[in-house]
């Protein structure tokens, strides 16, 4: 009898349990190594948790942070501007004296809006630069960095926010075999030539991506040496190069693309840590709004993008960078969810020790959900099978999840929406921190999915 009664009694615990409980598939993760947090964003309903509470390293869905930041202080709609100007005057198509560039910040600067503003210079006459290029960096200073990373020196995502970014810092080399220069680079940096002596003609078989194919190695003379292998079927293909960076990046790529215009001058350059006074403007050049940089960001998890918004939602939007952070440090304690054990070290995921938990990110996704910002944040999120970071992943579930990525060294991690067959919002986080974890994209993708089955 006695026996009978416990029967009972636990077949009516597991009944009173919820849900997600029971049913919560680790798959072949360890339980020790995975957080989960997901909840229905209508009815509150937790739809499933385990380690909810421990703090992990988000890798690159730290971004969403970012985003809710620089979205509430900026603005979806803000712009920031691009100046150049001098004091001296023009006479005979030649500008006598120096140029300034008063650095913006602005990440997304590229060399078509390098050209146009070249253009406005030509269109005032000027097709000679008699004094310098000087590079107002006064925007910001102390730029705080990614601790850690020095292995990854040569890497595009390593690149520090500067008040001249353009480009990212980077150069696209492309490949063009039927040309003299066979290869191509964008934008043209000024005194830089690639060497390709080391790369191997194989053929005509299939190219597949050059950064596997290739390695790039920068001289100090300016050379860029390639070494590797291409097909007939690589032309046209690029492949990135990350060499000089910071001020003298910008100089090369405004000479090189000053020239490309028959523009002479300029062949100096010097840089000031402090504001230099305004003279005539003599080219402007707006920004994409904010909007756009938080859709590229998230879209291919920028890093660059990331580090540079949270520099430019400091009030002033000039300073030292470290007030920058503690701006949006001071922002997440006000921050109607619990942010009391966060660790913020740039708010890119770029980071070996950022810490969320996954708890508390879901309940940030859940008050963005029902916010004005709503659209716009969601909107900059990849989307399962279309676009994005997800563009090759969680086919089955195409259009229906809309989630950030995060991957690092012994770090996978997915967060942000899913929406049920009832068209009900699921606010998802998922954290995997552990040695196996950069060979766990498959099981996080399944487990993603086991638990929108939970939601349904």
């Amino acid at each position: 009898m006695l026996q009978k009664k416990t029967i009972k009694i636990g077949l009516l615990a597991c009944l009173l349990m919820p849900m997600w409980a029971q049913a919560l598939n680790l798959g072949t993760l360890r339980a020790d190594e995975v957080a989960v947090f997901a909840q229905n964003v209508q009815t509150k309903q937790v739809v499933a948790e385990h380690r909810a509470d421990a703090l992990m390293n988000p890798a690159s869905t730290m971004k969403l942070v970012t985003a809710w930041h620089s979205l509430n202080v900026l603005g979806a709609q803000h712009r920031v501007h691009t100046y150049w100007h001098s004091r001296a005057p023009i006479e005979n198509g030649v500008l006598k004296g120096d140029l300034v560039w008063r650095g913006s910040g602005d990440p997304l600067l590229n060399q078509e809006d390098m050209l146009g503003m070249m253009k406005q210079l030509q269109a005032q006459g000027i097709r000679h630069i008699q004094g310098k290029l000087v590079l107002d960096e006064s925007l910001w200073q102390n730029i705080p960095t990614a601790l850690n990373f020095n292995d990854d020196g040569e890497a595009a995502f390593t690149v520090n926010p500067h008040p001249h970014m353009l480009n990212y810092h980077v150069v696209w080399l492309q490949y063009s075999p039927n040309e003299a220069a066979r290869w191509q680079v964008h934008p043209p940096l000024a005194h830089v030539t690639v060497n390709d002596d080391l790369v191997r003609r194989v053929g005509n078989g299939a190219c597949g991506m050059l950064k596997r194919r290739l390695k790039s190695y920068w001289s100090a003379d300016n050379v860029i040496a390639l070494q590797g292998s291409v097909t007939a079927a690589c032309a046209q293909n690029q492949l990135y190069s990350k060499g000089v960076v910071g001020a003298e990046y910008a100089h090369k790529a405004f000479l090189g693309l000053w020239q490309s215009l028959g523009g002479t001058g300029a062949q100096t350059f010097s840089v000031s840590q402090s504001p230099i006074p305004a003279g005539r403007v003599l080219s402007r050049h707006a920004s994409l709004p904010v909007s756009e940089m938080v859709n590229r960001m998230n879209k291919y998890s920028n890093n660059v993008i990331a580090r540079s918004l949270v520099l430019l939602a400091h009030p002033q939007n000039q300073g030292d960078g470290a007030q920058a952070l503690s701006v949006l440090r001071q922002r997440l304690t006000q921050a109607p969810w619990d942010t009391k054990a966060w660790v913020v070290e740039n708010g890119s995921g770029l980071s070996r020790i950022e810490r969320v938990s996954a708890r508390s990110m879901s309940d940030m996704l859940k008050h963005i959900d029902q916010s004005a910002m709503q659209a716009v944040f969601r909107q900059s999120l990849p989307i399962a099978g279309i676009d994005g970071t997800l563009r090759n992943r969680l086919q089955s579930m195409r259009g229906q999840l809309f989630l950030k990525t995060g991957t690092l060294n012994g770090v996978k991690a997915l967060a942000g929406y899913g929406v049920n067959k009832r068209g009900q919002t699921i606010a998802l986080s998922i954290f995997i921190n552990g040695p196996e974890a950069n060979h766990t994209t498959e099981q996080l993708d399944a487990l993603a999915m086991r638990i929108m089955d939970l939601a349904q």
